[in-house]
Parts: structure tokens; sequence; C-alpha cells
């Protein structure tokens, strides 16, 4: 299991005040004899302590409740901790989520779930955008979907020999139980797009351990090295790897960089900060950001984060400590870059932490991005425990249950003070499609050509990579031939991420970084 330590707890309750009360403070009775659970008791606690929108949601108010009897009952008209949770959260989030189990969240994080093992997307089949199409993005290797032999740009056309349609596609897939696809061929003959049923498969549901980094190579043109990077999450068990994968693309020379983060959904902040600082050689002197929290926490606001000088490390046990002067306990030296150019292929999987980077580098370096528009999460969170105020040490949680909540607690802009809530659009990105000019910077891989050609990832000729390697060269970009142009419509998630991944869309603040990283 993972879990926080917190060297800096007892000096960070200080500074951002002990005086926080909750009713049950001011009147330990019960009139009512039957006490709420603490689940419930945590849920509205943590959230009025942390929770961004806090002095907006009117029942999180301090003095909303008179008395403990008043606040007790409330808690108990809800069915459970996580129908309060929900009836907590302010209209204009749509990401902070209820935890049921921290310690599988947690092992989420890592990149350990249990999954069929590849990602997936859809889009409409049919005018009428009822019926709809599957198609696979990436398989993890040595996964039950690699087993089956299924491959990137497959098409699937039902689940379990259900059609697919508007109505049932968000809970296909999403058990833990194995399922069959019936695969099929696209045929665009006649300028009409149909589809042709071939073989039905089976995958298999179990755990699977997903690395981040999915792909990396090195693409040797007439003039410049190009470095190709496709990273799936922000995990900070990945931090080594990184740095490795640096380390080669600087002893081969990359001039340029693509980094492909199509379906990353976000992550670790720290992270974010890691692999921009690898990219651009930016440093401990250079500002990454500022976080701004709710008027509770008003001594953190404006708290100043800064790029790396090192490659602070996992401990055995999963955590990155700091010491008491504010250094990394385990790192390593970074074997950056120093680029002032960065290609950036993105989608509308792509949120949070992945936003960061291209946000980040912006006020510092020339940032390109590449493909669709992105979702526009400049929010925060970090995982909040049933354990004594701040909430933050799972050490100290309530043995008794293992429910937790990931509130958003936290927004954040660059150094020029810019958020990014309507997310980047590329050019040429117009009304959810791309427009017809083939100089534009929108770049779909869901087109009738691609669908039926399968290039792999990291191929020279995959539509994104092959536009970000026209633009470094100065080619100018390929004539789409008539199965190019033909779009498919993808369907946008109702959370605007990918929702098919477990929890892996968020921005996770680790709490050390709450005092700010000071130069």
């Amino acid at each position: 299991m993972k879990k926080l330590r917190f060297i800096w707890v007892l000096l960070f309750a200080v500074m951002i005040g002990c005086s926080d009360s909750s009713p049950t403070d001011s009147d330990p009775g019960n009139e009512n004899g039957e006490e709420a659970s603490d689940e419930k008791q945590f849920v509205w606690n943590a959230m009025n302590y942390w929770y961004y929108w806090q002095g907006d949601v009117t029942e999180l108010g301090d003095d909303y409740f008179d008395n403990d009897t008043e606040f007790n009952n409330y808690l108990k008209d809800f069915a459970d901790a996580e129908a309060l949770f929900e009836s907590l959260r302010h209209p204009n989030d749509d990401f902070s989520f209820f935890i049921d189990d921290y310690e599988e969240y947690q092992d989420e994080q890592d990149g350990i779930y249990a999954a069929l093992g590849f990602n997936y997307g859809f889009y409409y089949k049919d005018d009428q955008q009822t019926k709809l199409v599957g198609y696979v993005r990436y398989i993890i290797p040595n996964s039950p979907a690699d087993d089956a032999g299924l491959q990137r740009l497959d098409l699937f056309t039902k689940v379990d020999g259900n059609e697919i349609t508007v109505n049932n596609y968000l809970n296909l897939l999403t058990n833990d139980s194995a399922h069959d696809l019936t695969l099929a061929k696209i045929d665009t003959t006649g300028g009409e797009v149909n589809y042709e049923e071939y073989k039905t498969v089976t995958v298999e549901s179990q755990q699977v351990i997903e690395d981040p980094i999915l792909t990396t190579k090195v693409v040797d043109t007439s003039s410049v090295k190009i470095g190709y990077l496709m990273y799936n999450s922000f995990q900070t068990n990945s931090h080594q790897d990184l740095n490795d994968v640096f380390a080669d693309f600087k002893s081969q020379g990359v001039d340029e960089l693509v980094l492909d983060l199509r379906y990353n959904g976000g992550g670790s902040v720290i992270t974010s900060q890691l692999l921009t600082s690898l990219i651009s050689g930016l440093g401990s002197s250079t500002k990454f950001g500022e976080f701004s929290y709710n008027e509770k926490r008003a001594a953190n606001n404006n708290r100043e984060v800064y790029f790396l000088d090192e490659v602070p490390l996992e401990n055995e046990e999963g955590e990155i400590e700091r010491n008491n002067e504010g250094e990394f306990v385990n790192s390593e030296p970074m074997d950056n870059l120093s680029l002032n150019n960065l290609y950036v292929l993105t989608s509308s999987g792509t949120a949070s932490a992945s936003e960061t980077v291209i946000n980040s580098l912006l006020p510092h370096r020339e940032v390109t991005y590449i493909g669709l528009k992105t979702v526009g999460k400049d929010e925060g969170s970090f995982t909040l425990y049933d354990a004594p105020a701040p909430y933050l040490d799972s050490d100290e949680a309530n043995p008794d249950h293992k429910k937790a909540i990931q509130p958003i607690v936290v927004k954040i802009v660059n150094a020029d003070g810019q958020a990014y809530p309507n997310g980047f659009a590329p050019t040429g990105y117009e009304n959810g499609r791309c427009v017809d000019d083939t100089n534009d910077n929108c770049v779909t891989e869901i087109t009738a050509d691609n669908l039926l050609n399968k290039p792999k990832l990291g191929d020279p000729e995959e539509p994104l990579f092959s536009r970000a390697i026209d633009l470094i060269i100065g080619q100018q970009a390929k004539r789409m031939t008539e199965d190019q142009q033909i779009q498919m419509e993808e369907v946008q998630l109702p959370t605007g991420f990918d929702a098919f991944k477990p929890h892996r869309h968020g921005m996770q603040i680790e709490p050390f970084m709450m005092p700010a990283d000071k130069k």
C-alpha cells in the first residue's frame, strides 16, 4: 500500500490554522441517540476544510448548523457517505470523486488495476448518432487484450452480442468480467462507410500493470533527429524511467521532441514538473506556476511552484519524501534536453497534468499542440482520508473503513497567471472537428484511411506524428486523400476525459507541495 508520511504536518497545521471546527466540536451531545456514521462525518468535515468551492456551497458553511443534533440529523438523511459527497459538489465541479477503497485507488495510481488491457474510444456509426463503433487506441503489453490478438485501431461493433449505442456504451466494458468483442472492418467502397463483421474474440479481465511510458522512438531525418515519447499517465513511480528515456534521447543527439499525450488524462503534478524540467532544462530558479485554494486556506493562496533541478524518486513504500529543509530524500541527477521547442500531440482525452505541461512551458518555451482540443482542467486535488485534520495522512486513517475522497482543492496558473479552463485548441479546430485545411494543426486519428491502414504509434506515417514531423522539418503537410477527409465524429464522454480508465484523469497534488517549492 502506498502511504504518505508527513514530517511537516504539525508545522503545516499551524500555518493553515488549527481553529477550524465542525458542528460536533461545540455540541458533543446527540439528542436523538444514534450518531451519523464516521464516513459521513468525515466527508462533510473534509469538504468543509478543503473543498475549492466551500464558500459557494450553502451546506458547507461554517455556520449552517446551529448544533450537533441538527448536523447529525442532516447527515443521517443521506443513504451513505457517497450520496452525501455527491450532494456537496458544486455545479461547476466535473472532476471530484468518491473513493470506495483507497488502497485499491493507490494501486490504480501506480498503474495496477483489473482490466481487459486495452484503451478504447467510440465514434458515431450513423448520422442519427444512435449507434456507435468502438475502436482500440492502444494495447497494454502482456495483457488479456494482447493475448487475444487485438491490435491498435481494431474496430468492434458489438460487445457480448449487444450492438453499441449511445444508451449502453458507458457500461458495456466497465465491469471486471470477460467480454466478447465482434470485430469489424471498415469499407469505403463507393464513397460510403460500411462495416463488415468478421470474427468474435474473447478478452479476459485480470489484474494488469500498465507502464505509462508506452512507446519511445528516435526518427533521424536528413536535417534533424526527432525524439518521440508516448506518455499515458503522470505517475511518480515512473520518474526513474522518464529520466532514463531522456538520457537515451540525449545520447542519440535528439534535436526536437514530440510528446504524445493524446491518451493522458493526468496524474501527479510533481511528475508534470519533472517532465517539463527534463524537456526544457528549466530549474528551481524559474516559476512553474501558482496554486490558489479556498478562502479558509487563504494562507496557501498564490503558493509559487518551481521547476526541478533533480529527479525525485519514490522510496520503498512508494513515497516521495522531503526533509525539514525541503530537500528530496531520494533523488538523482537530471538528464534534461534543454529544448527551446516542444510539439505536443493532444486529443479530447488530454487533461489536467497533461495540460499543465503545455501551460507551464508557454511563458518560457515555444509549444505547438497538434491533434484535437484538450479538456480544460486547470484544477487539482489530493486524497483526503478519515484522519485528523488536515485529513491527509493515511497512516492515521480510521481503521474501520477504507473510504476516501478526491475533491478539487486548488486552481493552478502558470508564471504569467494564465489558466486554461477552455483547454488548448490547435489551429483548424472548429465545432468539434478539423476543418479541411492540410496546413492546420487539427488532426484526428479516426479517419477512414487511418482505420484502414492502422499505423502504429510512433510510426512517421501516423497522422498526428506525421504532422509534427512536417512542422519540424519545414515541409508542407501531405495532401489528404478522400478517405483521409472522411472524419468520424468521436463520442464526447460526459466528463470530457477518458472515463474508462480507473481515476486516471486527475491532477494530484502531493501534500508536501503545499508549502511552496522555494528557490
